[in-house]
């Protein structure tokens, strides 16, 4: 192994000389290609299954969109959660597009809504069964996409 740098084992910087003949992209003047530069820039997408889940939790939000709408008391809590599910949707479209930020609030946002709404299932399965039934589901689907996306990088073959 060459080493292109020699300071970690010649403290005293006297013998310094360029590496020569080292099989390096830009010692060879070639350099990188704008193709290849523009590859390299592009963030990493998510993979097979954290893409489905991604999605299936933005298709359960518009699902349940009508039996949300339907319990909604009045006309600014129905705005509230038109432009919650909109925000929602937005973020799954970053998600998918491979944005790291996106990604990190995504999955913020699954564990927070996660909590939220797993200490509240006891009490909305004695008062709104239906609404268990909803609440369940998103709770399954969260919970798997958290872990797709905090399991990402441990299996290399997901794409």
């Amino acid at each position: 192994m060459r080493y292109l740098d020699e300071s970690a084992r010649d403290i005293d910087r006297r013998d310094w000389r360029p590496v020569h003949g080292a099989d390096i992209p830009y010692a060879s003047g070639g350099g990188l290609s704008r193709a290849s530069a523009a590859e390299v820039a592009k963030p990493p997408l998510p993979g097979r299954w954290t893409r489905r889940v991604v999605i299936a939790t933005g298709a359960w939000s518009v699902l349940e969109l009508p039996f949300e709408l339907w319990i909604s008391t009045s006309v600014r809590d129905a705005l509230a959660l038109v432009t919650a599910k909109l925000l929602w949707l937005a973020l799954v479209g970053f998600v998918l597009a491979g944005q790291r930020v996106a990604r990190i609030a995504y999955g913020f946002f699954c564990t927070i809504g996660l909590i939220a709404m797993a200490f509240a299932l006891p009490a909305e399965y004695r008062l709104f069964p239906l609404g268990f039934a909803l609440t369940a589901v998103e709770c399954v689907l969260k919970a798997t996409a958290f872990v797709c996306l905090v399991g990402a990088g441990v299996d290399s073959d997901e794409r």
